[in-house]
């Protein structure tokens, strides 16, 4: 009897070590899982979050791209030149402009027109650059290409600057005569290359305009608006 009762002690000691050893062992297999499987779930994760950051990106941009080519439109804008130098000077608003100001605006391609037209100097490069702007400002097969070109042929401004002769122009006013109808005001200061024999002279040109963007790349540089003068006549004023 004695004998059984100093065995138990032992036996309780027994079971504690091996309740120990288990889980000593338990720690040991979660450090191992851990170790070996812990940096690949971390991993996957990540890969997870990243993908579905990357599925969202790609998603506003195709709705960005399909935004952009459903809302693509044309808008007219306006260029300023001076001498070489062009600026842009804005694009322009139809819905925001009265009949006053698109007077203005039209008018003010139809000067470049008249400008380029009746110029001459004697820098031969400037003059046929005159010439071509001209030309990109009247019509296909209209009545006012016809009579610019005739006019070409009578007062070649080549031929005229070659002879000593060089002619400014300087806009004085313009009335509306019409639908597309103006009427343009300048006067043209003729002097020799020496600045002497000064002539002045006033102008009148009647222009019917048609608005048609030009096809050519350069005619639609010189004239983004496409005010285009189908029909032109146009006389010296008695002052």
């Amino acid at each position: 009897m004695q004998n059984l009762l100093e065995a138990g002690p032992i036996h309780e000691t027994e079971d504690r070590w091996v309740e120990s050893e288990v889980q000593e062992k338990q720690k040991l297999y979660q450090r191992n899982w851990e170790e070996r499987y812990s940096s690949l779930l971390s991993g996957k994760r990540n890969w997870q979050i990243m993908a579905f950051a990357l599925v969202l990106l790609c998603g506003g941009l195709g709705y960005g791209v399909f935004h952009l080519a459903s809302t693509s439109r044309t808008e007219l804008y306006m260029l300023d030149r001076t001498g070489s130098q062009v600026n842009y000077a804005g694009t322009i608003k139809p819905a925001n402009m009265d009949d006053a100001t698109w007077d203005i605006v039209r008018v003010e391609e139809l000067k470049k027109f008249v400008t380029s037209w009746r110029t001459v100097t004697s820098d031969g490069v400037a003059q046929k650059a005159d010439w071509d702007r001209a030309f990109a400002f009247v019509g296909d097969g209209s009545q006012a290409r016809d009579t610019v070109a005739k006019w070409y042929d009578a007062n070649d401004p080549i031929a005229r600057a070659n002879r000593g002769e060089i002619v400014t122009v300087q806009y004085r006013t313009f009335d509306r005569e019409g639908a597309n109808t103006y009427g343009l005001w300048w006067t043209e200061i003729s002097t020799s290359v020496s600045g002497q024999n000064t002539v002045s002279k006033m102008w009148h040109a009647r222009i019917t305009y048609a608005t048609k963007i030009p096809t050519n790349e350069q005619a639609r540089a010189e004239n983004p608006m496409g005010i285009l003068a189908t029909e032109l006549t146009f006389n010296e004023v008695q002052q």
